[in-house]
């Protein structure tokens, strides 16, 4: 088998609102559609969420003009040795912003593991060690709303767990540390105590002002606390959090190469790493890390994307919870992915055709293409 072709497509969906976390705010949705097409005629696909529609021209033209070059005529099950020599020509060359060159190479990889189940006729989760197939579910939520109180925040916990979900990621970080213990308060109650409760600063917080914040938490059962403190010395005061607080905590989806996470391990600044394989190199650097973690004894999260995260969690036996949006705020996996797996009593049960064992609807591409 060859590969023939490598088609990328980019997808930009305006959200009914503004979606804010503590440092950021997400008014649409962002992707890229990445197909192989091979001589035998079989196409390995993927989806992969993008943050920045900026960078989405230069990843297209990274695809188009290096990537695609490299790899047509090759066998698409000689996984590794592409990856390595995609990693070479996009990502050493200066010049260019590198997240668009590491989330290149993440679309064609997510793409060729595609091809590589299909042709094992076995799903990725099960190809790459099957631990389990099905996973606990939590909804990524509690972005910040102007007209919002406290008790707004319970309805939407209350709404996750009515979709079936066993819990919610929940933002702070964007208000006072006293203010947000007040949200997270209102989640907890709404919640109950079954429901699983984290929160996420998203590094929007010093390292003062996230201590305070985790004196005020402890009877809320938190299950942890995910990039409290700003970028600049973001290592040490994790480690420092982690030591004083007893708190578990949680980073990886900053950082764009297994390198970046084998140091958060090594400066003992973790305790699950929610290392992005969209943002990060693609699931072949995922699956490096998660073994290196469990060497560690540290678990591993995927921020977001659930395509990608619920395989590669359900592959390995220190994976934690597959992370979804609101419906409103994630429009691929909810109304583009066709075959995704059951929401069940708060699990999700991982589809069992191969590969990512998913199909698109062609439709909504059409309608929300870019390129």
């Amino acid at each position: 088998m060859k590969i023939e072709k490598i088609e990328a497509i980019a997808l930009s969906i305006k959200l009914p609102r503004d979606f804010k976390g503590s440092i950021y705010s997400v008014p649409q949705k962002n992707a890229v559609v990445t197909r192989i097409y091979t001589d035998e005629g079989l196409i390995g696909h993927c989806v992969n969420g993008e943050g920045e529609a900026a960078i989405q021209p230069q990843m297209l033209q990274i695809i188009d003009n290096e990537i695609a070059p490299l790899l047509i005529g090759q066998d698409p099950t000689r996984i590794e040795a592409h990856w390595d020599a995609m990693w070479r020509r996009a990502t050493w060359r200066g010049g260019r912003d590198i997240r668009a060159a590491v989330r290149a190479v993440a679309c064609v990889d997510s793409a060729l593991w595609d091809i590589l189940g299909k042709v094992a006729k076995l799903p990725l989760y099960k190809l790459w060690g099957g631990a389990r197939d099905r996973l606990p579910i939590i909804a990524i939520g509690g972005q910040y709303q102007d007209d919002y109180k406290a008790a707004d925040y319970g309805r939407e916990m209350e709404e996750f767990r009515e979709l079936g979900l066993a819990g919610c990621k929940f933002k702070v970080g964007g208000k006072s540390p006293r203010d947000d213990f007040e949200r997270t308060v209102a989640a907890r109650r709404a919640g109950g105590e079954d429901f699983v409760l984290c929160v996420d600063a998203n590094r929007g917080w010093s390292r003062a002002d996230a201590l305070a914040f985790v004196r005020l938490c402890p009877s809320l059962n938190l299950r942890w606390f995910e990039e409290p403190c700003g970028w600049e010395n973001d290592r040490h005061d994790l480690a420092l959090l982690r030591a004083v607080t007893g708190m578990p905590i949680v980073a990886g989806q900053s950082e764009i190469t297994a390198e970046d996470c084998r140091d958060l391990m090594i400066d003992k600044a973790i305790d699950v790493c929610n290392l992005d394989a969209s943002w990060g190199g693609g699931p072949s650097v995922w699956l490096r890390v998660a073994r290196m973690a469990a060497c560690f004894g540290v678990q591993m999260g995927h921020h977001g994307e659930p395509v990608l995260g619920a395989h590669l969690l359900a592959a390995v036996h220190n994976g934690t919870y597959m992370e979804t949006h609101h419906p409103e705020r994630d429009p691929i996996f909810h109304q583009m992915v066709q075959g995704r797996g059951e929401i069940v009593k708060g699990d999700y049960v991982l589809p069992q055709a191969p590969g990512w064992g998913l199909e698109f609807d062609a439709a909504f591409i059409e309608r929300h293409r870019v390129n």
